[in-house]
Parts: structure tokens; sequence; C-alpha cells
């Protein structure tokens, strides 16, 4: 695409790796995740784009697997992105942000790792006998009735 008058390279404000976006903003800003977890969003804050198409160009092991196009409708913009994973796919991801002449003005790389193997849960203990078995079921607090005026 040629630069046009009144052309503006843009910026990236911020950016993070999420698992979840609340209220228009990442909750985390991962570098790494366990392959346990099948999806992860990219989020960016874009500046001075209004009218341009920015892109989340998605990369696994330097090989482009997804873009997603974004129409930037004013000077302050948030978008975010999602990929599912398989969980096969463990290595380097980078998410590489375009603007609309095909500059890359920002990217990010997120490792996609093996999950720690599980611990086996312990072994239940011996049942208890029939009167410890109802000490068990009481709570730990109670709760005392307030004494009457």
């Amino acid at each position: 695409m040629e630069e046009q008058a009144g052309f503006s390279r843009g910026s990236v404000m911020r950016s993070a790796f999420t698992t979840v976006i609340e209220d228009r903003e990442p909750a985390e800003d991962l570098t790494t995740l366990p392959n346990a977890v099948p999806r992860v969003m990219y989020f960016t804050e874009l500046r001075d784009m209004e009218g341009q198409t920015a892109t989340h160009r998605w990369e696994y092991n330097g090989q482009v697997m997804a873009e997603v196009k974004f129409k930037v409708r004013g000077p302050r913009w948030r978008v975010w992105s999602s990929k599912n994973l398989v969980p096969g796919w463990t290595g380097k991801w980078k998410v590489s942000v375009l603007n609309a002449a095909g500059e890359v003005i920002a990217e990010d790389e997120l490792a996609y790792v093996e999950a720690p193997a599980q611990t086996p849960a312990p072994a239940p203990a011996e049942a208890p006998a029939p009167a410890a078995a109802a000490e068990a079921a009481m709570p730990e607090t109670a709760v005392e009735p307030a004494p009457a005026d």
C-alpha cells in the first residue's frame, strides 16, 4: 500500500497475551502458557490509526498461522484476537501488529510449554468409626445464637 498524505504510522501503546478480557482490558500479561490451556488472546491498544486497518499476525515457530484484521474507528482503539491452540503446538508463538502500510509496529512472543505433570491425589484415609464420622461432618466453626435481651 502506498503511503498517503495524512497517513500516520500509528503505534501500540500497550499489548498483552491473556486468557481473559474483562471490561475491554486484559486480565493478565502472559509470557508463558502451559499447553493444558487451549486458547489465548492478544490485546493491543492502538493510537493514531483511525481509519486504517490494523492486523494481528499470529506466527508459530516462524510460520504464519493466522491474520486477523481490525478496522480502527478512533484515535485510541483497543482490540484483541484469539487463537485456539493444539497441545502439540508447543514452542514460540509471536504476534506482530501491522499498520495499513504493512509495517510491523509492534510484536510480542509467548512460550507455549508442556504443562507440568499432575501429581496423583493422595490415597483416601481409612473410613472413620461411626462416631468420628459424625464429628467429621460438623463444621469447623459454629454460630451460637445471640443472647435474647
